[in-house]
């Protein structure tokens, strides 16, 4: 009869706390970043204990969201990081940005709405353009990003956005640009981003509703509202529901 592997002090202790981590989610009590990252990295690496690893991809990235959204290369980087781990990640970063640009139900029938909707949003890492695909309802049914890349603003490609306007083929548009740093008036080159999204609206037939400038705090620019540029004279009609 062959006997049963000895089972290490170190294993079992390494069990309790795998145990321990997931109870703690169970139970809805406090958890840190780390843990989340933690008990994420469970799956890629069954056996392997992973809280330095943890904590040194926290601290190495800045956050559990930049850790996701980290390349695979500067991944493996970190001490514990192997191409596995990275490749899981990275997999994991891209499913859940896949997932926030899907439909949800929040409903926007105003500008004021869309003020408290997209705040309630939280500050992103970095700048973005953020495109609010509205239905007739004002509810929005996708959230197109587009990141800023280093040393540039963040900006929106006219043949790309026909693309994916025609595809989603939505009712109405409200477009934001995302800051990072308080007070972000805008400037010659949000005259220009704003104009070139209402000229890709106008091609599809969708309502362009409001351009938005969105900082840390309660910062909130609107061209609407400002009667600045595209929506002039000439711009789209939206009053005060949509």
């Amino acid at each position: 009869m062959r006997e049963k592997p000895l089972i290490s002090g170190a294993q079992v202790m390494h069990e309790g706390h795998r145990n321990r981590l997931v109870n703690k989610l169970k139970c809805n009590a406090k958890i840190y970043e780390h843990e989340l990252l933690e008990i994420l990295l469970f799956n890629s690496c069954p056996r392997k204990d992973l809280n330095a690893t943890a904590h040194l991809l926290i601290s190495r990235f800045g956050s559990l969201e930049n850790v996701l959204n980290a390349d695979c290369s500067d991944l493996v980087e970190v001490e514990g990081v192997g191409e596995n781990i990275a490749a899981y990640l990275s997999v994991l970063g891209k499913s859940l940005n896949l997932l926030s640009n899907e439909i949800c139900f929040a409903k926007v029938i105003n500008l004021q709405e869309f003020k408290r909707f997209i705040i309630s949003r939280g500050i992103p890492e970095n700048e973005r353009v953020e495109l609010y695909c509205l239905d007739k309802d004002g509810r929005v049914i996708r959230i197109c990003v587009y990141k800023a890349v280093a040393g540039f603003r963040a900006d929106v490609d006219e043949a790309e956005l026909l693309t994916v306007l025609s595809l989603i083929k939505p009712y109405g548009l409200f477009a934001a640009r995302r800051r990072i740093n308080g007070i972000c008036p805008p400037d010659s080159a949000d005259d220009l981003l704003a104009e070139k999204i209402d000229g890709v609206a106008r091609l599809c037939g969708i309502n362009f509703y409001d351009y938005c400038l969105v900082g840390d705090g309660d910062y909130f620019y609107s061209y609407k509202m400002a009667d600045r540029t595209v929506f002039g004279a000439a711009g789209v009609q939206c009053g005060d529901g949509i």
